[in-house]
């Protein structure tokens, strides 16, 4: 299975492609930091454990901590990145990739379903020594079933699966609401509050010059370290911000092309139709029945 890619977009289409034979992806035992410096985001439930090292990874509009012991369940079609917080740390990672039809017609828990519990883009747990034993053995054995593939893998896959979400969901229970801890990350503030920022005012008109006023840095100065931390510029940021945006409203809504524009931020369609295709590599009519046609 390859585990290096390019870009984003390769990553996606191999995950796409693997789920044809099976819903279940595991990539085992990496050790990079950041292996491109797209922001990503895929058909399916991610759940990315680190058993080694240290960093940052931006899911949605926040920035989490990375150390040994943390496990961060991740919503499908969420914009998610390590982040090159040192470039000296590596960070060890085994990364869980299903999609949800992995529990149709499971009656376990129906009241509150983990998955149905999520608030926001993420679970973030930080487990114990004890907790981290557990953890890996279930990782350990969904890479051994994935790979020899005996006879009834695929139902005790689907049960390690399992397993693994609900004692997820058992520590985010009992945990306390998580504390990022900036100077572990060795992230600066500006960082982490304009990835806040954008996020949540990416349909507003936003330049480089006022986000530079918010943080009291010069423009130029700014867009260099946002790289940095980042891989990309804030205006590539906020982008990918508008046409993520973007196709979930072409996904789930009947909007126009031209709605859908305004929605995400863009304030003419054509300029919208251009940056979406250079994004998608397909105008968003196309995507929209595309991604509606694979569902259906």
């Amino acid at each position: 299975m390859r585990v290096s890619f390019d870009t984003a977009a390769e990553l996606k289409h191999a995950i796409d492609e693997l789920f044809k034979d099976f819903p279940v992806a595991l990539y085992y035992g990496l050790d990079s930091v950041a292996p491109f410096p797209d922001v990503q985001s895929h058909n399916g439930i991610e759940m990315y454990y680190v058993w080694s090292g240290a960093g940052g990874y931006l899911v949605g509009n926040k920035i989490y901590p990375l150390q040994p012991g943390t496990l961060m369940l991740i919503r499908p079609n969420t914009l998610h990145k390590v982040l090159q917080t040192d470039l000296h740390q590596n960070v060890g990672r085994h990364v869980l990739i299903w999609k949800e039809q992995l529990l149709l017609g499971d009656s376990f828990i129906p009241d509150k379903h983990p998955l149905h519990t999520l608030t926001e883009d993420c679970m973030f747990v930080q487990a114990d020594a004890e907790h981290r034993l557990k953890i890996e053995a279930i990782y350990r054995s969904i890479q051994e079933e994935l790979t020899e593939r005996e006879a009834g893998f695929a139902t005790i896959v689907q049960s390690l699966v399992k397993q693994l979400l609900m004692l997820t969901y058992r520590l985010h229970l009992k945990a306390k609401e998580a504390v990022i801890d900036l100077k572990s990350m060795q992230l600066p503030k500006e960082i982490h509050y304009l990835v806040q920022y954008i996020g949540s005012n990416f349909q507003e008109p936003l330049t480089l010059e006022r986000l530079a006023e918010l943080v009291h840095l010069n423009p130029s100065y700014l867009s260099t370290i946002f790289r940095k931390y980042t891989g990309c510029t804030p205006h590539k940021f906020l982008t990918l911000k508008r046409v993520h945006h973007a196709k979930k409203l072409l996904r789930e809504t009947e909007l126009s092309i031209g709605a859908v524009a305004q929605e995400s931020g863009f304030n003419d369609a054509s300029h919208f139709v251009k940056v979406f295709k250079q994004h998608e590599q397909a105008t968003p009519a196309v995507y929209r029945h595309r991604e509606r046609a694979g569902s259906g």
